[in-house]
Parts: structure tokens; C-alpha cells; sequence
């Protein structure tokens, strides 16, 4: 697995504040509706605690929509939705994930899973996808929101209220996407976002599903999960995590309804004691660097086509002839 798994013709330069390579500590929270009078005191006393991220699980509330909640109520803490790549609309999973990413400054990241419950593709009209094809629809969902995401030069919004306009066209990438299951035209109705590619993670529980080319090739890396249901302890913790290879190191199972902040805040301390875990994200860190990911740049691709139809300078001269 590369350090940015990015899409051909896409760069990258080095993190500005380089990882230590110790993997970031997050807190799965289960996005139970029960948790919505808490999850704002809940997010700030993770940050304040230390951790250096949240994943969120589906429990009733969508997760991206709580991490954006939470997006505006922190500074530092790294954003990880857990979401389905399957039986999703793939251009509408990306654009959400970049408004994400700009609610937050660059602190948004994907874990990403692959849903299995026969209930979810009846929900949507869809059949039951076998692990194969469930593997194979999730690598084509992953390069396809990563094309939509590269989709703005960085420099695309330009404001000339002189000439109004908002957007150079010509700095927009078209893609067709022509997936087995889905197709998909760019760019993005979003803007850049401030990370431009933003890290996609897999957990090991949801690796038997998305299927090996995702988990090892296509993602950004590996979500190492630690059970602390049966209790917190700091050295059970520590000898798991001795020598693993993991971007993100994911406590599943708090007790919310107990002490979990206090919980938390003896783990941090300990876990970093014996420089197990990465130190605390500064503010204004995106979750690339938290992550130690080289940043990603954008670069043209000459197989992706700009539309002449929406270019600039075509509408500029639209505009001329009919005054």
C-alpha cells in the first residue's frame, strides 16, 4: 500500500509537519439518537482529552451528518464517517464528504465499509450484491469519488465580480465514469476541498468486504480496532499495539454511560508515555498530516477532458455578443 493510493496523474508533496509513523488514536462513536444531547460536550471533551480522531458509526443517525454537527464544535479532531460504498449514489457520497471536509478545514476523512444487510439494497430497489461483486462496486466507488474530488484546480474560483464570474470553467476536469454497476459525470457542484483528496481509511472488521484491492491497494491505510468493551486497560492496550502497522488506531465499544471521558484521558496519557500513539493534532493541521499522508496536490490528467460547451471564455464571449 502507497502512502496516498492516489488516482494516475494526481501528485503529492511531503506533509508539512511529518507523522512520527505512530497511528493516530481515535473513539468509534455509535451515532445512537440517545447520544444528540451529549455528542457536543461528548466531542469536545474527546478533543480536550487528547484524541486525535472520532470514527462514526451508523446507530440510527447518518454519520456524516454527525460529523458535521461535530465539524463547527472542534478544532483538531480528525472526522471519520463510517459509510457505505455500495448502495449509495457514488457522485452525492463524494460531494458530501468534500462539504465535510470544508466544514471542518480539512479534518474530514472516509471509513469506508461495505454494507452486507440484505434490508439495505431493498431499501433502495436494488439486489443483493454478492462479497465479490460487493468488492468490486467498492474499489469503482472509491476511484470515482477520488476523480470527483480532483476535480477543481485549486485555483478554479476566481471571483471576478468585474467580469461575474465565480468559477474558470476551463480549470474543471470532466470524467465519465462507466462502472459495472453505476456511471457517473463530473466534476464536482462542490468546490476543491481544503485536503483535495481526502484520506479513506478500512477498518479490519469491514476488510472482508470491501475485499483486498481496497484494503491494501486503493486506501490510504489500515484501521486497527481495539475492543474496550470488557474494560479499558492500558497495558492489554499497549501489547496490542506493539509493532502494528496501522494509520489509525480505533478504541470500538466506550461506555458512554460511564466515564468516558476520564476513561479516555488515562489512555491517551499512558499510550503516549510509551510512545505508542501519535501526539496530539496542532490546530489547523489537516487529517492528511495527522495521518503522516503526503499532501495531495492537483495535477491535470491529458485522458480527463474539460466540456468547450461550460468553458470560460466561450461564456465570456456569449456574453459579449449578446449585449
Amino acid at each position: 500500500m502507497t502512502d496516498t493510493a492516489l488516482h494516475p496523474g494526481a501528485e503529492t508533496t511531503a506533509a508539512q509537519d511529518p507523522s512520527s509513523g505512530l497511528p493516530v488514536l481515535a473513539v468509534d462513536l455509535v451515532a445512537d439518537p440517545s447520544l444528540l444531547s451529549r455528542l457536543a460536550e461528548l466531542g469536545r471533551g474527546l478533543e480536550e482529552a487528547g484524541v486525535g480522531a472520532v470514527t462514526i458509526s451508523d446507530g440510527g443517525l447518518h454519520p456524516i451528518h454527525v460529523a458535521s454537527f461535530l465539524a463547527p464544535l472542534t478544532r483538531t479532531l480528525g472526522l471519520l464517517p463510517r459509510t457505505d460504498a455500495i448502495y449509495v449514489e457514488p457522485f452525492h457520497l463524494a460531494t458530501q464528504l468534500m462539504s465535510l471536509d470544508h466544514l471542518s478545514h480539512g479534518r474530514a476523512g472516509w471509513l469506508l465499509t461495505a454494507e452486507t444487510d440484505p434490508a439495505a439494497p431493498a431499501a433502495v430497489g436494488r439486489e443483493v450484491l454478492g462479497l465479490e461483486a460487493t468488492a468490486r462496486e467498492a474499489a469503482d466507488v472509491l476511484e470515482a469519488a477520488r476523480l470527483v474530488w480532483d476535480s477543481w484546480a485549486p485555483d478554479a474560483v476566481v471571483k471576478d465580480t468585474s467580469r461575474g464570474v465565480y468559477v474558470d470553467a476551463a480549470r474543471l476536469q470532466y470524467t465519465d465514469v462507466e462502472a459495472s454497476t453505476f456511471s457517473l459525470r463530473g466534476p464536482s457542484i462542490t468546490p476543491r476541498s481544503p485536503q483535495g483528496l481526502l484520506p479513506v481509511l478500512v477498518a479490519d472488521t469491514d476488510r472482508p468486504a470491501v475485499g483486498e484491492r481496497v484494503a491494501t491497494e486503493l486506501a490510504d491505510g489500515r484501521v486497527l480496532d481495539v475492543d474496550v468493551s470488557a474494560g479499558a486497560h492500558p497495558d492489554q492496550i499497549a501489547e496490542t499495539l506493539e509493532g502494528a502497522d496501522a494509520r489509525l488506531v480505533r478504541l470500538v465499544g466506550l461506555d458512554l454511560e460511564a466515564d468516558p471521558l476520564g476513561t479516555v484521558t488515562a489512555l491517551v496519557a499512558a499510550l503516549r508515555e510509551r510512545e505508542l500513539i501519535a501526539s496530539a493534532a496542532d490546530e489547523g493541521q489537516s487529517l492528511r498530516e495527522q495521518l503522516g499522508l503526503a499532501i495531495a496536490e492537483h495535477a491535470p490528467d491529458p485522458e480527463r477532458r474539460t466540456d468547450r460547451a461550460r468553458r470560460t471564455d466561450l461564456t465570456d464571449q456569449t456574453r459579449e455578443e449578446s449585449a
